[in-house]
């Protein structure tokens, strides 16, 4: 295998990672990738929720939403606009691809990128120019950022990898203040996500978070967030909270603009190891991230440089963990003995901390 050229590549494009945390795992490479190749042309393509979080990032590189193919008649479609982006995008000298799928090789190769590079992953080696070898374990530290940026490595991009990586996004300003306005009320806003797209093990279950509602401390505000397929969750809350605090009901109420506007707004956000976990992490706020059959040294959400860090709680001593299952197949341990009484108390430990030291927006 050739080493890559670098400096005759002009025109390049990044296939980014599907799903939204992991995206913003990604954001590390994304910006070594321009820092490496200040010159060239680049452009990111990315479905519709990973496009509009990265578009928060303010990176130079423009974002190309891309719907996702479901069915055979969306794939045949789709190679279609890819050709034609690919005439689009003028003569691309390469395609990264930072997702392990043959889809994402498919992709590359219908667009026409001169080199194709990524991990020998999926059985589509012979659809790229350079499918580099995965990382053995240990060859890398375990966080799922440095799986991205070692592929920048093994192409020749970057000479090492970064001791700390960070993420950062940026909500918009003009949503902010009008979601500052739709949620005005007293005390600190505790926004909650109670669910996990795609993934039933990963959710702390409903009547945990109910009785989390119920015991916050008075004064509190507290808005429920998710996806509109989540809504039903989200009422049920709801009903169980009882009118005892203001609380909102967003589910299904957002862009992903807006929220992470409402995020942004957050004196504390709880979350489960989701989507929204990753973006309150990416803007600095203060996160309680609730984990079970995944490993949290894997997927621990990024922030900015300076950022403290999520409270990362999980139930002790499970054997299983982490299972990594979507479903768990017994009795769900993982997330039955993270116990309400742990979470609330972490949520009190950081209000009065807050409250000596003040919260900044």
């Amino acid at each position: 295998m050739k080493p890559i050229a670098w400096a005759q590549c002009r025109h390049g494009i990044v296939i980014a990672p599907n799903w939204l945390g992991d995206a913003l795992m990604a954001l590390p490479a994304l910006r070594a990738l321009e820092t490496a190749l200040p010159e060239a042309d680049l452009a990111v393509l990315a479905r519709p929720a990973p496009a509009a979080a990265l578009a928060a990032a303010r990176l130079r590189t423009p974002i190309l939403p891309w719907p996702a193919a479901l069915r055979f008649t969306e794939l045949l479609a789709e190679l279609r606009h890819l050709r034609r982006d690919g005439r689009r995008l003028r003569n691309l000298d390469f395609a990264l691809l930072l997702p392990n799928s043959f889809h994402a090789a498919l992709q590359a190769f219908t667009l026409g990128a001169r080199l194709r590079i990524g991990y020998q992953r999926d059985r589509r080696g012979w659809l790229l120019t350079h499918a580099l070898p995965l990382p053995q374990n240990g060859e890398t530290p375990s966080h799922e950022s440095f799986y991205y940026l070692e592929l920048l490595r093994r192409a020749g991009l970057i000479a090492s990898l970064p001791p700390t990586p960070t993420a950062q996004l940026w909500a918009d300003e003009a949503l902010c203040r009008r979601w500052s306005g739709r949620l005005a009320g007293a005390g600190p806003l505790i926004v909650i996500h109670a669910g996990a797209a795609h993934c039933e093990a990963k959710r702390w279950p409903p009547e945990y978070f109910a009785a989390l509602l119920a015991r916050l401390p008075s004064g509190c505000r507290a808005a429920l967030v998710g996806r509109a397929a989540e809504r039903p969750l989200t009422n049920w809350l709801r009903e169980q909270a009882a009118a005892r605090l203001p609380l909102f009901n967003l589910a299904g109420e957002t862009s992903l603009p807006e929220l992470l506007a409402v995020l942004s707004l957050a004196d504390l956000v709880v979350a489960n190891d989701s989507g929204p976990m990753h973006l309150a992490a990416a803007l600095g706020r203060p996160l309680i991230a609730l984990f079970g059959p995944t490993n949290e040294k894997e997927t621990y959400p990024l922030g900015p440089e300076g950022w403290p860090g999520p409270r990362l709680l999980l139930a002790e001593n499970i054997a299983c963990h982490p299972c990594k299952l979507r479903t768990c197949p017994i009795d769900h341990r993982c997330m039955q003995r993270l116990r309400v009484q742990t979470v609330l108390a972490a949520i009190e430990e950081h209000l009065r901390a807050a409250a000596v030291f003040g919260v900044e927006h």
